[in-house]
């Protein structure tokens, strides 16, 4: 007994003096945390405290619509959602909800109706009580102590400082995440899973520690993140209403999980969906220069690292039987490989990054692993750290490579950890490897990647078909939308980033001739362009604050300032010319949900006559030859189309199509009507015989094609798609209908 004594008293001094080797002095420490603390505040949050980044003005745009009784389900739609901002009068930037959820919103919500400015304020004070909080529950899961604790903390300086400046949600997500670690390590692993529900709220990753319960049988952690997972459902449709969930769910999160929401080709993800894609997936204006376009080699490649790394690190964590003496090593690696494998992690989310650097290190200096510590340490810096400045200002075919550096750090962090896990494992539970467990990971891994390799070969289905019939390439372009077409010309919608910090981004009306591009924008964003019989008069959306008005303009002639252009319409949105140029169709919107209004041109005196009121809820409208109107409507979570007689004002809902289907437009010979249909979550484009009422579907790709509008001969349509790019980043293609 005293020898057994003796040697665990010498087992002791030795892990203490290594650790005393590996540590810094008391004063060491405390002059590089001062030094941090400096550093943050100055780099990070004081300009934060200054200025209103986009991403908060995401978050608080979204909740102030909630507060004010608006209808959620449009939030995902890019030019809607920017309207809205521009209407509320705030510095102008650019705006989107892709791919936030609704809960992200309501953190915000109680202070949404202050102005912005001072509702950022008090979230970044929110923010740093957080990272208080998340400091004290790091304290007491691990033997760190307070000073080393903070240190790990503000040595994710970027993470933190893009956190604050944009005044996202990550940290709170950390607390979160911090929050179910803690209850997980101190035996409460059902209340762990309702903490995780509670973070998968805000953003959908931490669901995922669902299969590491099932895989460790840790039946009541699965059972409360289960149960918690469904009451955040319950409550989210009971806030926000069924129909804003079932857009999300049905329309959005597909995108999200599949790597394709905003620009998939963006260098800056840093991770291996955005490498292979800027490798081998081409895209004419997002990614024009790749090494090869190949499909089929990423749709080979992705899946095959995804899920090799995947199983191999829950082979590693789950081939020993549980030990209380893993579990901070468990969850930690488990925490970082679902970052390491996540398809488009900004800056602000390495934030979760701190917790396993905190736990891991913990752990390894516990044990006088001190080397290992401090190269895990240094490789997490280098993992948090920017690298704007070393990718090539347009990065092509190989170059690419030069733009993550992050990931290669994050996998020799992810090696280094695999090392850890199995070293752990004795010579019996080895041997024990090499049967069952073994066999086990490679069936797993089989599957995975057949799956996966399956699932991205149908999603490439007829993504790519469009490149040949695009009608316009414009290097960076981010978004054209709304096609108008005139005899000799085509008028849109088009955002094109600046790349700027000091302009700020602006939607613009363009006109694309066989020669050239011409932009229209003065004083803000312009919107859906309309064109009549005159070559010399279009008309478009343009922003106010508070409202929409109806401007018209010379698309001929320069608009340079207020002089060049005239109000048509005042508080109106969306308009539509009739081919004479005779009347003007326009919507009014009233909290979300709009009204369709008509105005003749050759006679203004005669005021403007509501075609249909609010609760159609028109979301497009679109006019015949003969002046007779069609316009989408939603009823029920349902879209339909609606004939309007423009003498008698009867409204009538068109037979058919059957399908629940928007943007109408109809052809110049009276014969055909376009629109596009939603089906399993995507919209395709449709054309329907006007006299027989039979349908041809023209799109079927797992993407959106939208907009479409009428060449002059009434054979071509030009439509906005989305496919092959982000959700909602359309672009212009054209397409026959064959008759």
């Amino acid at each position: 007994m005293t020898q057994v004594r003796a040697s665990e008293n010498r087992r002791i001094a030795n892990h203490a003096l290594m650790a005393h080797r590996f540590d810094w002095s008391a004063q060491g420490q405390r002059f590089l945390l001062v030094l941090l603390l400096l550093l943050f505040a100055i780099k990070a949050f004081v300009p934060a405290w200054s200025s209103l980044n986009t991403d908060f003005a995401n978050y608080y745009l979204a909740a102030r619509l909630y507060r004010q009784g608006y209808p959620l389900e449009r939030v995902y739609d890019w030019v809607w959602f920017q309207r809205q901002w521009d209407h509320t009068g705030n510095e102008h930037r650019l705006v989107s909800y892709q791919p936030l959820t609704h809960f992200s919103a309501l953190m915000v919500a109680p202070w949404a109706l202050d102005p912005a400015l001072k509702a950022k304020r008090i979230w970044l004070l929110l923010n740093l009580i957080f990272l208080l909080l998340i400091a004290i529950l790091l304290a007491r899961c691990t033997d760190l102590g307070w000073r080393r604790v903070l240190l790990l903390i503000f040595l994710a300086f970027f993470p933190l400082r893009s956190n604050f400046a944009y005044g996202q949600m990550h940290v709170l997500v950390l607390l979160l995440l911090t929050v179910a670690a803690f209850l997980y390590l101190k035996n409460r692993p059902f209340a762990s899973g309702i903490a995780l529900a509670l973070a998968a709220a805000l953003k959908i990753y931490p669901l995922l520690f669902g299969g590491l319960f099932l895989l460790r049988r840790q039946w009541r952690a699965a059972w409360g993140l289960l149960l918690g997972v469904a009451a955040t459902a319950l409550l989210s449709i009971q806030l926000f209403g069924i129909e804003a969930c079932r857009v999300y769910v049905r329309e959005v999160l597909p995108w999200a999980l599949r790597s394709q929401t905003i620009d998939p080709y963006d260098v800056g993800w840093g991770s291996l969906s955005a490498m292979f894609l800027r490798l081998f997936v081409a895209e004419p204006e997002l990614n024009p220069s790749p090494v090869a376009h190949l499909p089929w080699l990423y749709a080979l490649l992705y899946p095959l690292t995804v899920s090799l790394i995947l199983v191999a690190f829950l082979w590693a964590i789950c081939c020993k039987a549980p030990d209380p003496e893993r579990r901070n090593l468990e969850w930690a690696s488990y925490l970082f490989l679902l970052m390491l494998l996540s398809s488009q992690p900004a800056s602000y989310h390495l934030v979760a990054l701190i917790l396993p650097a905190v736990l891991i290190t913990g752990y390894l200096l516990q044990r006088g692993r001190t080397t290992t510590a401090a190269t895990l340490v240094v490789l997490y810096v280098l993992a948090c750290g920017s690298y704007t400045r070393f990718c090539p200002s347009s990065p092509s075919g190989w170059k690419t490579v030069l733009c993550f550096p992050r990931l290669l750090f994050m996998l020799i962090y992810a090696g280094v950890l695999f090392s850890l896990l199995t070293d752990s494992l004795g010579k019996g539970q080895r041997n024990k490897i090499r049967s069952w467990s073994s066999a086990f990971a490679l069936v797993a891994f089989l599957v995975l990647f057949g799956s996966g390799f399956t699932l991205q070969m149908r999603r490439f289905r007829g993504q790519f078909d469009n490149y040949c019939m695009r009608v316009l390439n414009e290097a960076g372009s981010a978004l054209t939308a709304e096609p108008v077409v005139k005899a000799d010309s085509m008028l849109f919608t088009a955002l094109v980033p600046r790349f700027l910090p000091s302009i700020p981004d602006t939607y613009s009306v363009r006109e694309f001739t066989h020669s050239s591009i011409t932009s229209f924008a003065v004083g803000g964003d312009w919107f859906h362009p309309a064109v009549g019989k005159a070559a010399d008069i279009a008309w478009a959306e343009m922003i106010t604050k508070g409202k929409s008005r109806i401007v018209r303009f010379n698309p001929r002639l320069p608009v340079n300032g207020a002089a060049d252009f005239e109000v048509e319409v005042e508080d109106a949105e969306q308009p539509v010319a009739s081919a004479d140029g005779e009347w003007l169709l326009f919507i009014r919107e009233v909290q979300g949900r709009n009204s369709l209004w008509l105005r003749h041109l050759g006679n203004p005196g005669a005021g403007d006559r509501q075609i249909a009121e609010a609760n159609y809820d028109v979301r497009e409208a679109a006019f015949f030859p003969d002046d007779r109107i069609a316009f989408s409507s939603r009823h029920n979570g349902r879209f339909r189309l609606f004939a309007v007689d423009t003498d008698s004002g009867g409204i009538k809902e068109m037979p058919a199509p059957g399908c629940s289907a928007r943007y109408p437009a109809a052809s110049g010979d009276g014969e055909w009507l376009a629109f596009s249909c939603e089906q399993t979550g995507t919209w395709q484009l449709h054309a329907m015989n006007l006299r027989t009422r039979s349908q041809t579907q023209l799109t079927d790709a797992d993407c959106n094609s939208v907009s479409p509008a009428w060449t002059s001969d009434s054979k071509s349509l030009i439509y906005a798609s989305d496919c092959g790019r982000g959700l909602g980043l359309t672009a212009l293609a054209k397409l026959s209908v064959v008759r």
